[in-house]
């Protein structure tokens, strides 16, 4: 490293890499030089160098992570943006504008739900936040109306091609026997050849197909011109093991789905697709991830065992109490077997009807017995009045509401 010397016989400076012999401009003695410490760093030091990197890397990175986070939100939006697209293009909905897709998206999914890989659903989750990364252990799966209006369920998939990861979205109709669209893309597939699987000639394929065979998922890709079954769809020419890679996602994903759920297609998807469309009313049916916990209709059944089923339709409790005047609850926990009309069987049973099967019900209930002193301390009835006294008259019928005392009537003065 060059030092800096200054000659006081001819007052010049000069640069050398040690104290020289002479002055290289007047030729002085060494008496006649002194070296020159410089003041503050050494910006041709090693230390500056690396002072100076290590100060400009941080500022650097200091600002590349500010610039990521302000435009962290805009792309996050993008992202979901172009999920939706992808979403949308398997309900054979293409070519919208960016700011039309939200609208669009909510205007044809009607709801979402996320399964477990046992079949149960994630309560609160949204089948749109599990991340293709995800699917395998949960399984999202999205209701909706295709562009031509028809109910779908959308099956999110994932699969691997010749150079990377591939996903898409299946969308069948509700007993998941016909595709009524498709929609496939990839991480780094060959330009022209294995990325054309993005592309609407190789997706529309799928529209129409068949998704089973002998109560299995059959839908695959195989190579072009190889196709011998409606479930087969021709592959990307040149494009042999993306194309493959395509039909085993398709093929496995969908059967994952179908297995996750239940037993077959009719455990799988039957009961959901008997659900009302909002799920609003219905019973908690197997299956039906929406539905409400006890049934509203006559024709719907209870699901949960502390619930009975009533005339009127409504879910009544162990106690008989329905919703309804026509409180009749066929369980053999209620007290009575037969509860007609408004009159239920009460906790200790008192003051009810004789129904036929209700073996606690009041002896005196359906007439009075035919001599007052059986009559003591019971409810007597004659017709549809009850004697509020709780006694019989000298005739052993009820005495009138109102009853002076001046005639016969409830015993009493």
């Amino acid at each position: 490293m060059a030092k800096k010397f200054l000659c006081s016989q001819c007052g010049q400076t000069f640069e050398a890499a040690s104290m020289p012999d002479k002055c290289p401009i007047c030729g002085a003695d060494t008496s006649h030089l002194s070296e020159v410490k410089s003041k503050g760093i050494n910006t041709n030091g090693n230390v500056y160098t690396i002072v100076y990197a290590s100060v400009m890397v941080i500022i650097v990175a200091f600002l590349l992570a500010f610039v990521s986070s302000a435009l962290k939100p805009a792309q996050d939006a993008n992202v979901a943006i172009d999920k939706k697209k992808q979403i949308l293009a398997s309900l054979n909905v293409r070519g919208i504008a960016k700011s039309e897709v939200e609208a669009k998206y909510n205007e044809l999914i009607q709801e979402t739900f996320v399964l477990t890989p046992d079949g149960q659903q994630i309560e609160g989750a949204d089948a749109f936040d599990v991340d293709t990364k995800e699917i395998g252990e949960k399984f999202p799966i999205y209701v909706a109306k295709t562009a031509e209006g028809e109910d779908a369920y959308v099956l999110p998939l994932k699969g691997r091609g010749l150079w990377g990861g591939l996903w898409g979205y299946v969308a069948v109709t509700l007993d998941c026997e016909k595709v009524l669209g498709a929609y496939f893309d990839h991480e780094s597939e060959t330009a022209g050849l294995g990325a054309l699987i993005k592309e609407v000639p190789f997706q529309s394929q799928f529209i129409g197909r068949p998704v089973l065979a002998d109560g299995q998922v059959a839908l695959t890709v195989v190579k072009k011109g190889e196709s011998k079954a409606e479930t087969e769809v021709d592959g990307v020419t040149g494009a042999t093991l993306t194309s493959k890679g395509v039909g085993e996602m398709v093929k496995n994903g969908i059967q994952q789905y179908v297995d996750v759920v239940g037993k077959g297609i009719e455990a799988a998807f039957g009961n959901v697709a008997g659900c009302e469309k909002k799920h609003e009313g219905c019973g908690k049916h197997e299956g039906c991830p929406k539905a409400q916990k006890c049934c509203e209709k006559p024709d719907c059944k209870c699901a949960e065992k502390k619930v009975c089923a009533c005339k009127d339709g409504s879910c009544g409790d162990a106690a008989c109490n329905c919703a309804s005047e026509a409180k009749c609850c066929a369980r053999e926990e209620c007290p009575c077997t037969c509860c007609e009309k408004a009159a239920p069987c009460e906790k200790k049973h008192e003051g009810c009807q004789k129904h036929e099967g209700c073996d606690k019900a009041a002896k005196g209930c359906g007439g009075c017995p035919e001599k007052a002193a059986e009559a003591e301390g019971q409810k007597c009835k004659s017709g549809n009045d009850c004697c509020k006294s709780g006694k019989c008259d000298k005739s052993g019928s009820c005495g009138k509401p109102g009853c002076d005392g001046d005639k016969a009537c409830c015993g009493q003065k």
